[in-house]
């Protein structure tokens, strides 16, 4: 039996990231990628149906739930319900969702209407979890999820559209060598560096 349910994912991201200027867009379009690489991973159990809607996969109880926010940025919770997503479970879903969650909603959107799920499902229908594993296994992501703990051994990027933007001047060779790191702690303090010096350069001028 799923332990997460559609709420308790959209309060995780919520309070998991707040300052990330989420929208009902965001929300769902980070609610499925959380969905769908718990899918490849193997855990958590996530109980999340979506569907196929016009700006991509939504989840008619997260909707339902903050429409009425519209294209406004959603508060996060002020009072957690007992449903908190807590431990190795947490952790795994920011490893998930920490690559997509700078994005905007519009990126996000365009990101899952070039990917098989979403484009071969019928509109108003839902995106069968087989679809979604069959698709998403099959990226570079997944590795990191094949026959090892998740932050253990050699990281694979998620190639989002940030990772083709700073590798489009680079040949397929070069580009690949930003496709892997020897880990995730090794990605994550490259990053860290990496957003050091854009800050510094960025401060020469403004």
């Amino acid at each position: 039996m799923c332990q997460i349910n559609a709420a308790a994912l959209a309060e995780f991201i919520l309070i998991s990231y707040p300052d990330k200027n989420i929208t009902p867009m965001k929300l769902q379009k980070l609610a499925y990628y959380a969905k769908a690489w718990a899918l490849v991973a193997g855990r958590p159990c996530i109980d999340a149906a979506f569907e196929r809607w016009e700006y991509g996969p939504v989840n008619r109880s997260i909707y339902l739930s903050y429409r009425d926010f519209s294209k406004q940025s959603i508060p996060t919770p002020a009072t957690p319900s007992e449903q908190q997503i807590q431990g190795e479970d947490a952790e795994l879903l920011k490893f998930i969702l920490d690559p997509y969650v700078n994005q905007s909603a519009v990126a996000l959107s365009a990101m899952t209407h070039k990917e098989t799920p979403w484009a071969d499902t019928p509109p108003d229908q839902v995106i069968p979890d087989q679809v979604i594993y069959a698709y998403y296994s099959k990226l570079s992501f997944a590795k990191n999820f094949q026959g090892k703990k998740w932050n253990e051994g050699e990281y694979f990027v998620l190639k989002t559209n940030s990772w083709y933007s700073f590798t489009m001047d680079m040949t397929e060779e070069e580009a690949e060598n930003y496709a892997s790191y020897p880990s995730y702690a090794d990605y994550l303090e490259r990053r860290k560096k990496a957003d050091e010096n854009a800050r510094r350069f960025l401060q020469k001028f403004f």
